[in-house]
Order: C-alpha cells, then sequence, then structure tokens
C-alpha cells in the first residue's frame, strides 16, 4: 500500500474518498510528483483528523516517511 506517512491508518483510496478529492490527488504527493511541501492546510487537517493526529505531527511525519 502506498503511504503517506509510516503508520497510516487508511489507504490512500480511503482518505481521497472522504475528503472529496480527485483519484489521484494524494498519490502524487506519495510518489513525490508534488512536493508534500505545496500540500494545502484543508487537506493536512482534513487528514489530520481522519487519523486523528495533530496536524503538525501528521506533516513532520509525512515529511520524514517520504525523504
Amino acid at each position: 500500500m502506498k503511504k503517506l506517512y509510516e503508520n497510516q491508518k487508511h489507504s490512500i483510496y480511503e482518505l481521497q474518498k472522504m475528503l472529496g478529492l480527485d483519484c489521484k490527488r494524494l498519490y502524487r504527493y506519495a510518489d513525490k510528483s508534488i512536493s508534500i511541501e505545496k500540500m494545502p492546510v484543508n487537506i493536512i487537517l482534513g487528514i489530520s483528523n481522519i487519523e486523528k493526529l495533530e496536524p503538525n505531527e501528521l506533516f513532520e511525519e509525512m515529511k520524514r516517511y517520504l525523504r
């Protein structure tokens, strides 16, 4: 399973569906086509809410994992 961070509970597909994003949006960040630094805040907040993480913690985990 492609991930945005190591201990991700939901698949990228599930996250996209829950957030109402197009089918490739989060995959572009996971495969580094788009830098995680450019992810909109509303998406980070949405994922952090779903995954039950603080937004800053989630962002730092994504940066570490995708290096």
